[in-house]
């Protein structure tokens, strides 16, 4: 049940929901990313058969997306394109350390939120994982994406810490992914704890430099992050996250199985090992592209 590090190879995975372009106020570039985005491109650099599903504004931000994907062959069939603007955010770096100073929460993403229709649903079932985020607009579909799809993933971000998303999202999950860098290992236990509860199979807590904890109803699971040359730490999480679950569940996961402390912890090294790697790369992977001259800087 166990799977080598890179043997990711026809694993069929998928990117649902958000993408934008990361600004960077300081240079004047913009970066593809957004957690569904990252996740299905982190895959595809891993060997995945991996696509992504989502909306793309009309904007030079979004034919820069677009363009990557196609670059990277990642798929993008039933992908709508909606005119207006790509979800975008601002970046800041000060002393090294980026700062995210303005979003414009998904652009045409938000405004005009995706509603799967028969054909994504039946497209979803043919995908091993499916991954999403709370910046998808999805919440709604949740239960319907659950059950079209054999496994389904969800990227809370740390919204769950000022919304109420906990109890709602977490019985239409299978796995559930926590940014808990600011508050401490013993309120992200206490929140494993409380989305494991709600009926999803396993959840994992990303804290910042002290690594990530994960928690399966029975078994707390640590690892420490990896030491590595860091360029730029965005997309770090998402990157741990998905050569995590890939290794999930390459190594024979499935709905309803309670996976072993060991089998975790093994993923979990996999995913330290994979966002060291990114850490070395500008943006969240690469593609830079000047950002258009009429953003103000």
């Amino acid at each position: 049940m166990t799977t080598p590090a890179n043997d990711f190879n026809g694993l069929k995975v998928l990117g649902l929901g958000d993408n934008v372009v990361d600004r960077y106020l300081n240079t004047g570039k913009m970066y593809p990313g957004g957690n569904a985005l990252n996740f299905a491109v982190y895959a595809k650099m891993l060997g995945a058969d991996a696509a992504f599903l989502g909306t793309f504004g009309t904007d030079a931000a979004g034919r820069h997306v677009r363009a990557t994907l196609e670059a990277l062959s990642v798929p993008t069939a039933l992908c709508r394109i909606v005119e207006g603007e790509n979800g975008h955010a601002d970046v800041r770096v000060v002393d090294g350390n980026r700062e995210f100073v303005f979003s414009n929460k998904g652009g045409v993403a938000r405004e005009n939120p995706f509603v799967p229709a028969q054909a994504d649903l039946e497209h979803l079932a043919s995908f091993a994982l499916v991954h999403t985020s709370c910046y998808s607009h999805l919440n709604p579909h949740l239960a319907a994406l659950k059950t079209a799809s054999r496994l389904i993933s969800y990227d809370f971000s740390y919204r769950w810490q000022v919304d109420d998303l906990i109890g709602p999202v977490a019985p239409r999950l299978d796995f559930a992914a926590l940014s808990a860098g600011d508050v401490g290992r013993e309120r992200a236990i206490s929140v494993l704890r409380e989305t494991v509860a709600h009926g999803c199979d396993l959840a994992v807590a990303t804290l910042g430099p002290e690594g990530a904890v994960a928690y399966n109803g029975q078994d707390f699971v640590s690892v420490a992050p990896k030491p590595t040359q860091v360029v730029d730490t965005l997309g770090a999480g998402d990157a741990f996250i998905t050569a995590t679950l890939l290794s999930l569940v390459a190594g024979g996961w499935a709905r309803g199985r309670r996976l072993s402390a060991g089998m975790i912890l093994a993923a979990m090294e996999r995913g330290s090992e994979f966002a060291a790697e990114i850490c070395r790369i500008e943006g969240a992977f690469g593609h830079a592209a000047p950002m258009p001259v009429e953003t103000p800087v």
